[in-house]
């Protein structure tokens, strides 16, 4: 059976179908062909070389090593930090950030914020560790940041929780007042340390 094409993104369709719908696919009808091309797109572009990406993976993998990022140059130790914090604080905020693993980077955050002239985002980092930590800096070890931490979830009786500041936090740094990706795409170029991960044209 000869099919015919849907009147609005030209699939082929079976005669039948365009007959009840009129004219158009499935897909159109039910409003979900946008977000499969969208989707089709998205997957395409993951087959596509980054070099961006190519270097994450290869900080991921350095990050889970022996040593650590201790081998790694400081702009490359900066670039991970805040990668790790932006991913984190989008995810689930600033208490994702010092609850996971990803805690034991806050100095290493603050000093890549700097670098990246990221002023905004490094003291909105700083305030949410004042928030949980007081004026002490968090803890490397994560089940201690942990132990603090309960004290904002639990407080005591005669204290107000901070999470309601601490949310706020959280929403200021989501409105990106840095431009935060674009910054560390700057930086990986300036610092050199996307230059191995580049293929030639």
């Amino acid at each position: 059976m000869s099919k015919v094409a849907c009147t609005q993104c030209g699939a082929m369709i079976l005669p039948r179908t365009a007959a009840e719908t009129g004219g158009i696919c499935m897909a159109c009808k039910q409003g979900i062909r946008a977000s499969m091309e969208a989707s089709r797109e998205f997957y395409q572009k993951l087959k596509e070389y980054d070099p961006y990406r190519e270097l994450w993976i290869w900080l991921v993998g350095k990050s889970q090593a022996d040593l650590g990022l201790a081998t790694l140059s400081e702009a490359h130790r900066h670039y991970f930090a805040v990668g790790v914090l932006e991913g984190e604080v989008y995810n689930g905020g600033f208490d994702q950030f010092f609850s996971n693993s990803s805690g034991a980077y806050y100095a290493l955050a603050v000093e890549g914020l700097e670098a990246l002239k990221a002023e905004a985002s490094r003291r909105l980092l700083q305030d949410a560790a004042r928030l949980l930590f007081g004026e002490e800096p968090p803890p490397l070890d994560r089940q201690q940041r942990w132990d603090v931490m309960m004290r904002y979830v639990q407080p005591k009786s005669d204290e107000e929780p901070v999470t309601p500041e601490l949310d706020a936090l959280d929403r200021e740094f989501w409105e990106d007042p840095d431009k935060l990706g674009e910054k560390l795409a700057a930086f990986a170029q300036q610092s050199g340390i996307l230059e191995p991960f580049v293929r030639p044209a």
